[in-house]
């Protein structure tokens, strides 16, 4: 299979012995973006990288992690200025800002668009990320490319041999197929996906069965296999999460 720079995430991420491959292409793409906004390469110190956080703002998730990153001075900027626009805009919602009248049970006043209200208008600033925004835009590409490499048969033989998917990806993956799946490959994707999910997903139930049995000491004398981090391994598998990773730091 000829490798092109568009497929060598794709390839690397199912050649990880990982419980999810998409997994360890996000958790790549997390760290690359946080090297992006606060890395040696100081790009928080551009206009349009900043104009983009200012814009944006950092979820909170990510926002532990821009403060575990280490960049101290480089958080604090960016941050800065995102307060800068923050204040300026709360100033003028807040300046004149009136509760709305409570409706009475017969009234037939028009309320305001739930959509339109301070508070959602609120919640979606403090849920809007730039780093969420590079992550998925990378992500959306490499589902795209995970369809366009099954006409590969090597990459095919990669899919039935990971470990399937974490359910939050795996979602993901149904979302994209009715766009992206060559109909080629609908076959094969219906009869191999589905149970690969199925399988593994036991396998780590079985895993998970075996850590908690030997908590009891008639066990204890037994060989634990492949269940010491099966606590892990099944969160992740729920939730495409690492619950295990050091937090990710500036070199």
């Amino acid at each position: 299979m000829k490798e092109k720079l568009y497929t060598l995430p794709v390839n690397e991420g199912f050649e990880a012995a990982d419980e999810c491959p998409f997994c360890a292409m996000e958790r790549r793409e997390e760290q690359r973006a946080l090297r992006y906004y606060a890395g040696p390469g100081a790009s928080y110190m551009e206009p349009d990288v900043r104009a983009s956080t200012d814009r944006a703002g950092f979820c909170g998730v990510h926002m532990k992690k821009l403060y575990d990153y280490g960049n101290t001075l480089g958080a604090a900027l960016m941050l800065q200025t995102y307060y800068a626009g923050l204040l300026e805009e709360l100033n003028a919602e807040l300046s004149d800002y009136e509760l709305p009248e409570k409706k009475g049970l017969f009234s037939r006043k028009k309320t305001q668009p739930k959509g339109d209200s301070l508070s959602m208008r609120l919640s979606k600033r403090i849920s809007s990320c730039a780093i969420c925004e590079k992550v998925d835009y990378n992500m959306e590409r490499y589902f795209e490319t995970f369809y366009y490499l099954l006409k590969e048969p090597e990459f095919r033989n990669k899919v039935e041999n990971c470990q399937g998917f974490c359910l939050r990806h795996f979602a993901r993956l149904l979302e994209c197929a009715d766009a992206h799946l060559p109909d080629k490959q609908r076959e094969w994707f219906q009869q191999t996906v589905p149970s690969l999910m199925l399988s593994n997903l036991s396998r780590v139930k079985e895993e998970l069965d075996w850590l908690i049995a030997k908590f009891d000491y008639r066990n204890a004398s037994k060989p634990w296999g492949n269940s010491k981090d099966a606590l892990p391994r099944a969160m992740q598998k729920l939730q495409g999460i690492y619950p295990t990773d050091a937090p990710y730091k500036n070199e």
